[in-house]
């Protein structure tokens, strides 16, 4: 049943998510309304204004502390009224360098543990709002990046007021879980109680069937779209639905799960557990004690010097999977179209000043492999370009080449395989950026710098919102002229490169390439790394 009791004009809308130096277009607002739409989470009252319906800091479960930290997510279920006009706050985060810190956490949001909370917008209503309540729009749920360690739902630069305005879509966010408190790899828990941040995107999903008709979305028409870690969950998500999946397609903006090793680690936590004070034998006794450490220590011991680098899910064959390219080649992921690529440079911001190739790769990136067959790959790069180009192709377009190629091989044909290329003076925010990891997001969004952006750059925020809704409209046609569907191999072209050499129109943004022009590096080694549980 639809509900829109007290409801005035506007449909839904997003609010904000994972955090770039980037400031957020700014819109005359002229009038404010205060609609009311009924759903489990209580009688929500937002803010209608300049056309665009917001509901915020919308509680979609418990609270996860004291006696519920570690624990799966618990619905939180009202029918109370609720004010939904302010943010909630973030989920504790974890930063590993200043650089991200900078770029992916301004302004700095409040965090608090208690944190399972919606962020959302809803579509402009062109026409008298009574005269559209009977057409259910589009729905795309946005998941955060942040390397499953930090990201929230609580920043302006991910507001999405520009793309309801513009496109006429339904978006949701949420905050969900990162770092120890999300994906804390912990003995103490059974291993299918560790990956609770895939748990809370799950608990969102729900959500958004439950009540997204009420804000005039389709639930049969949800997109899910991520990017970086947020892009990750999209693809965990598609491996974990074979069937009845509560979305019709997926965008992955830089990021795939590769194959995984099937046995945890459990390190991280245990050094965790040890550093803030809980010493006990793993089990009840050291779980315990660790629930009674006080949120401000965890944040303070989680990024302080020293302090376990990352915390990563587990392979727990329900949340996430370890033979992921096997499943997908199997038919044993959902059936629907993707949308998948990377940025030309996203191995740009995490290779800032690494010059030793030698070094780089005995430190984990990949492990026995000769400098001079890593060279080859790479002709006329010198070993701080080279670096940045093996970081963009083993965690990013690698993954999206096995994914997309997969994919097709399943008999999924609409596949549509990209690399961003668009480069704007405003955004080289470090050196040798280039079209580095996020950059596509203001666009996206349409949250550029408006007083620093280039007419190219306007007009490319404004192509390619109109690109990625067009997908998400109706998933099964091309996003754009000349965007063929995927086909792998080097006798086709469909690969996208978008946004390259100025292109920033409609009718000239995809520049078709050659399907497998970027996987040459790939297929003669990398993939081995990603492809191995067959």
């Amino acid at each position: 049943m639809r509900f829109f009791a007290r409801r005035t004009n506007g449909t839904d809308t997003l609010s904000q998510v994972l955090g770039l130096a980037f400031l957020p277009g700014l819109f005359n607002c002229t009038t404010v309304n205060q609609p009311t739409v009924s759903t489990t989470s209580g009688e929500l009252q937002g803010i209608d204004q300049d056309g665009v319906m917001s509901f915020k800091g919308v509680r979609f479960g418990q609270a996860p502390v004291g006696p519920l930290r570690w624990s799966p997510p618990v619905p939180f279920v009202s029918s109370e009224d609720v004010d939904a006009t302010k943010l909630g706050p973030s989920c504790l985060q974890q930063f590993s360098d200043p650089l991200s810190a900078q770029l992916f956490n301004n302004p700095p949001p409040v965090e608090d543990e208690d944190c399972l909370f919606l962020e959302r917008y809803s579509r402009n209503v062109w026409a008298p709002s009574g005269a559209q309540y009977g057409q259910l729009k589009p729905v795309v749920v946005w998941i955060y990046g942040g390397s499953l360690a930090f990201g929230t739902a609580s920043l302006p630069a991910y507001d999405g007021t520009s793309i309801v305005k513009n496109q006429d879509v339904i978006i949701v966010t949420f905050n969900y879980r990162t770092n120890v408190l999300g994906f804390p790899g912990s003995p103490d828990l059974p291993i299918n109680g560790n990956n609770l941040g895939f748990m809370d995107q799950e608990l969102a999903f729900t959500w958004v069937q439950q009540n997204i008709a009420n804000f005039g979305g389709d639930p049969k028409q949800v997109t899910i779209m991520g990017q970086s870690a947020g892009s990750i969950s999209v693809s965990a998500a598609l491996v974990r639905h074979p069937q009845d999946a509560p979305f019709r397609a997926g965008i992955l903006f830089s990021g795939s799960t590769p194959d995984k090793i099937a046995t945890p680690s459990f390190t991280a936590f245990d050094q965790f557990a040890a550093g803030v004070g809980c010493n006990q034998t793993t089990g009840a006794d050291r779980l315990g004690c660790l629930k009674a450490v006080p949120a401000a220590i965890i944040r303070t011991f989680t990024n302080g010097i020293g302090a376990p680098l990352s915390f990563m899910p587990v392979v727990d064959n329900s949340t996430l999977f370890a033979n992921n390219f096997a499943r997908i080649r199997s038919k044993q992921t959902a059936r629907v179209p993707i949308f998948i690529g990377h940025t030309q440079d996203d191995g740009t911001l995490f290779t800032v000043g690494q010059t030793n190739l030698t070094e780089f790769l005995d430190n984990g990136i990949v492990s026995g492999v000769s400098p001079d067959l890593v060279r080859s790959l790479y002709p006329s790069l010198d070993d701080s370009q080279v670096i940045a180009a093996v970081f963009r192709d083993v965690a990013f377009g690698c993954p999206a080449s096995l994914w997309a190629g997969g994919y097709v091989q399943s008999g999924i044909s609409s596949v549509f395989r990209y690399e961003y290329g668009a480069v704007f003076p405003d955004l080289q925010v470090f050196p040798n950026a280039g079209a580095w990891h996020a950059t596509e997001l203001p666009e996206l969004f349409g949250t550029f710098n408006a007083s620093t952006a280039t007419p190219d750059e306007v007009a490319l925020s404004s192509t390619f919102q109109t690109v990625v809704a067009n997908f998400i409209k109706n998933p099964d046609t091309s996003p754009a002229p000349n965007w063929e569907k995927y086909i792998p191999g080097a006798n086709t072209q469909t690969l996208a490169k978008l946004a390259y050499q100025g292109n920033v129109q409609r009718d000239n943004v995809v520049m078709p390439a050659q399907s497998d022009s970027a996987d040459r590096p790939c297929e003669a080694l990398w993939n081995k790394f990603l492809n191995f549980n067959q």
